[in-house]
């Protein structure tokens, strides 16, 4: 096997890199937090935050931020498309973006519409939030796009470190890894680790300004 220099210009991977950072961040820090479950708050508050436009543009940003990072680990699997992880990166990726946006749409509309009629005075709408939450199918397929996509972060991080010798993309694989885990927390851990995320999304963003030339084997 030989090896060869193929050039990628930055914005091959830089928009990749970013844009999953800032839409994450502006999810957890946007989102409307009534409806947390360690909060103690009235029917009201909760029907409120369901029916806010920030529910709305919060969980939007949430879904693209998934599907964004799906799109880098396309991007940072064309770096070396022989290797067994940058395959794992690509097709767990694009598995769990599929996967998790269906739960992603139910909890963006659908929470959103009930949300806005309770608020206007039928409270008694906020009973069906469970059930389409722990919806079966639906929370089962959330959780494994969730767990393919945190593979697909470990898979695009020794990705990117094989190929550049560099550990920056590692604190975004973790990130990525952590985002089912995020969502237990309090809403001051959710914020703070949307803020996380960013400054790892940052730091592989450094890394693809630094590392513009990117040696992959062909045969």
């Amino acid at each position: 096997m030989r090896t060869t220099t193929r050039v990628f210009s930055v914005r091959d991977l830089l928009m990749p890199a970013v844009g999953p950072g800032l839409l994450m961040a502006l999810y957890l820090l946007l989102r409307p937090y009534g409806d947390s479950p360690g909060e103690v708050s009235s029917p009201q508050v909760q029907a409120e935050a369901f029916a806010s436009t920030w529910w709305v543009v919060a969980h939007v940003c949430g879904a693209l931020a998934l599907v964004m990072f799906a799109r880098l680990a396309l991007r940072v699997a064309d770096v070396d498309r022989t290797s067994f992880t940058a395959r794992v990166a690509r097709w767990s990726g694009l598995a769990g973006a599929v996967l998790v946006l269906p739960y992603y749409g139910a909890e963006t509309f659908a929470l959103h519409v009930i949300g806005s009629h309770a608020a206007a005075g039928q409270l008694d709408l906020l009973t069906l939030v469970p059930d389409i939450r722990n919806q079966p199918a639906a929370i089962t397929t959330f959780g494994l796009g969730l767990v393919l996509l945190a593979v697909s972060g470990v898979a695009v991080a020794l990705t990117w470190a094989r190929r550049t010798n560099t550990w920056l993309a590692w604190p975004l694989g973790i990130a990525i890894a952590l985002v089912l885990p995020q969502f237990y927390l309090p809403p001051v851990g959710r914020m703070a680790f949307g803020v996380a995320y960013l400054a790892a999304a940052a730091l592989f963003a450094w890394s693809v300004v630094s590392v513009q030339r990117v040696p992959q084997p062909v045969g």
